[in-house]
């Protein structure tokens, strides 16, 4: 079997982990019969990444802090331009860098000697080297082993930049939504949750929503049969935009909606989203000031579902029968979130719940 035919699962896995990275590395550096295979690159003025999975983790942050500047055979080699394959021997800096610090008192302690280097890139403005180091000369064999698997190596790095900048914007929109108050999901082609923002996750938490199987589902059988009969026609028609419907909770209407996520070939299934769940509480904001006044204080999971029934109800009774408890259940529960906020009517509480500052 051919190099590229045994590494190709292996340069798969790498497009969404980067701990695959290291994996591949690993294997490759066998097949080479080296003593190390690293990736190395960032972004312009981005931070380095490096993969190398047989380096002490000790030596790694040397290179980063102390030798990467150094590295004039690696200054080198990138001057070669994408897609070059180069023996760091044949260049004419190899001799100034073997009397140099970086090569006596990283390269040598580690065995490596001698380094065959290829030049990678992505169209997300990511450039990289990936070097094989060795501990005798690099051969011939090698160089062709190297250039053979080139286009393979070059195709995973385009995926995993381009995956990686799609779980950004992905991410940045989950976080938009978050700061807007509205939870958000994201969906596979199958349905099954992919990601969620912290407000939906406060959701599940809580019990208005659920995930079963992986699939999101609703408080109740009717709620659950809304939910997931919007989703699949969602999945199933893309083009129709999507749905919404609204789903009772034991205290409050749910807004949930449902829209396709357009299509892009360089997000692998089943990883793409395929639609956006976005759902809107209009008591999240009150909801969430009362929790983080409940982490200051303590207030009971009872004690918090009185305060919002209060605000909205405007007076104790009403709140109690609105919660379907006793008013003499009510007060004392009214008397416990007095004691531990520190306030003693109700109009200090309404007020101290609606200040968000």
């Amino acid at each position: 079997m051919v190099l590229h035919e045994r590494l190709s699962g292996d340069l798969q896995a790498t497009a969404v982990s980067d701990e695959a990275w290291s994996e591949f590395l690993f294997k490759l550096a066998d097949l080479f019969e080296a003593t190390e295979a690293t990736l190395g690159g960032s972004h312009r003025n981005g931070p380095l990444e490096v993969f190398a999975p047989r380096t002490d983790l000790g030596r790694i942050a040397a290179y980063r802090e102390i030798f990467h500047q150094q590295n004039a055979i690696m200054q080198a080699v990138a001057r070669q331009g994408p897609g070059a394959v180069t023996q760091a021997d044949a260049l004419p800096e190899i001799a100034a860098f073997r009397r140099s610090d970086f090569y006596n008192l990283w390269c040598i302690p580690q065995r490596y000697n001698h380094g065959l280097a290829l030049n990678l890139t992505s169209s997300t403005g990511w450039f990289g080297t990936l070097v094989i180091n060795t501990s005798s000369e690099v051969t011939p064999t090698q160089v062709e082993q190297l250039r053979a698997i080139a286009p393979e190596l070059q195709q995973a790095v385009e995926r995993w930049k381009w995956l990686a900048q799609l779980r950004g914007a992905n991410q940045m929109t989950l976080d938009t939504l978050d700061l807007a108050g509205q939870g958000a999901v994201f969906l596979n082609r199958r349905g099954t949750v992919l990601d969620c923002n912290q407000t939906a996750h406060s959701m599940l938490v809580d019990g208005r929503l659920h995930i079963r199987q992986g699939h999101l589902a609703g408080p109740d059988e009717a709620s659950n049969q809304k939910l997931a009969l919007m989703i699949g026609r969602c999945l199933d028609h893309p083009d129709t935009g999507g749905g919404r419907v609204q789903i009772e909770c034991s205290d409050g209407t749910l807004t949930v909606q449902c829209a396709p996520c357009p299509a892009d070939m360089a997000f692998p299934w089943p990883q793409r989203p395929a639609a956006i769940v976005i759902i809107a509480d209009p008591r999240q904001r009150l909801r969430k000031r009362i929790e983080e006044l409940s982490r200051l204080n303590g207030l009971t999971r009872a004690e918090i579902e009185l305060a919002i029934a209060i605000v909205e109800t405007g007076s104790r009774k009403s709140a109690a029968e609105s919660r379907g408890v006793s008013d003499a259940t009510a007060r004392a529960q009214l008397t416990s979130i007095f004691d531990k906020t520190g306030v003693r009517r109700q109009t200090e509480l309404v007020r101290l719940l609606m200040d968000e500052g």
